[in-house]
């Protein structure tokens, strides 16, 4: 968890995303059976590895769990959720209360440059 009470993750197109290494280690949990929200955790350390909104066509990848050239933060979304006292740090990062319309039309562009698919994910079971 961050300072300010969020958990930093990039999001990721799912026709961008290959599990190179490890695939066969991971386990998904899910909230109830029938949830379109699956948890990815490595079985060999219970660590959470990333989201995959089933019904969606990216991943919301941990950026913890990622190395390499990682592209910088830029959005903080949902900081009307953020603990009580939780402060959040004067960087010049855009901060949304809830959503960003900027935001959700670029996930849908994103979904528009895919021809609308919702692809598996490579590696993953």
């Amino acid at each position: 968890m961050a300072a300010d009470g969020g958990t930093d993750y990039v999001l990721y197109r799912k026709d961008r995303v290959r599990c190179v290494k490890g695939g066969d280690q991971l386990e998904e949990r899910r909230l109830k059976p029938d949830s379109p929200t699956r948890r990815m955790f490595a079985r060999c350390c219970n660590t959470a590895m990333f989201l995959d909104f089933t019904k969606g066509h990216w991943l919301t990848i941990y950026r913890g769990r990622l190395s390499g050239d990682i592209p910088p933060a830029t959005t903080r979304m949902m900081t009307a959720d953020r603990p009580e006292g939780a402060a959040l740090p004067d960087d010049g990062m855009t901060n949304y209360p809830g959503q960003s319309g900027k935001f959700m039309l670029k996930l849908l562009g994103a979904w528009m440059a895919m021809g609308f698919r919702r692809p598996a994910v490579d590696g993953v079971p």
